[in-house]
């Protein structure tokens, strides 16, 4: 077989449709990712999978969301109680629910991030016009003005970022790990979540 070079046959990217455009320490695997562990019984897969969440957890700090999906999760707990899980992202009886569940997760997170830019977005303008910067009417904001106002220090406050990640206009860091489940209805008959997984 020859291979042969040709310098005008070359592929272009649009702008913003990089496969791993997520920032990722050099000694991690790039994100974003659907990766499957496969081995024996006890030879350590559980294990292997918490220890790279601890270090993206470590990477990103309390910017990164774990939600576990694990008939298991109780006993596994000593390998998983560092990564500072919220017990609302535990689904221990993983159903044919999960995908939207999931989803649903998911687009509360994108509505937060949205609602809180657009909220910044506003308050600029509102303190722009406060401050005489801008020509018009506040009268526009007034649906906004009892959001920006902290009743203790008597003042109007830029609203606070749930993730470190939005003063960075990113929304935070979501991982998925589904631990034990090859003999549940999520893996067995759920074509949900596997279109869920696959993007599709």
């Amino acid at each position: 077989m020859k291979t042969q070079s040709e310098p005008k046959a070359v592929i272009k990217l649009p702008n913003g449709t990089a496969a791993f455009a997520i920032e990722t320490a050099d000694h991690l695997p790039k994100l974003h990712q659907l990766l499957v562990a496969n081995g024996k019984r006890g030879s350590g897969k559980s294990l292997a999978i918490t220890n790279l969440l601890r270090m993206y957890k470590e990477d990103f700090g309390d910017d990164h969301r774990i939600i576990v999906v694990s008939p298991t999760f109780g006993s596994n707990y000593a390998i998983l109680k560092d990564l500072g899980i919220n017990k609302a992202d535990v689904f221990d009886e993983p159903d044919d629910n999960i995908a939207e569940k999931l989803i649903k997760i998911c687009d509360n997170e994108r509505d937060d991030f949205l609602e809180y830019e657009h909220l910044v977005q506003y308050y600029n303008e509102f303190i722009k016009r406060i401050k005489g910067q801008h020509i018009g009417s506040i009268d526009t904001f007034d649906e906004y003005m009892l959001q920006y106002y902290n009743a203790e220090t008597n003042q109007f406050e830029k609203p606070k970022p749930k993730y470190k990640r939005y003063l960075q206009g990113k929304p935070p860091m979501i991982a998925c790990f589904v631990d034990d489940s090859q003999g549940s209805k999520l893996l067995s008959t759920d074509k949900r979540f596997l279109r869920l997984c696959l993007g599709m």
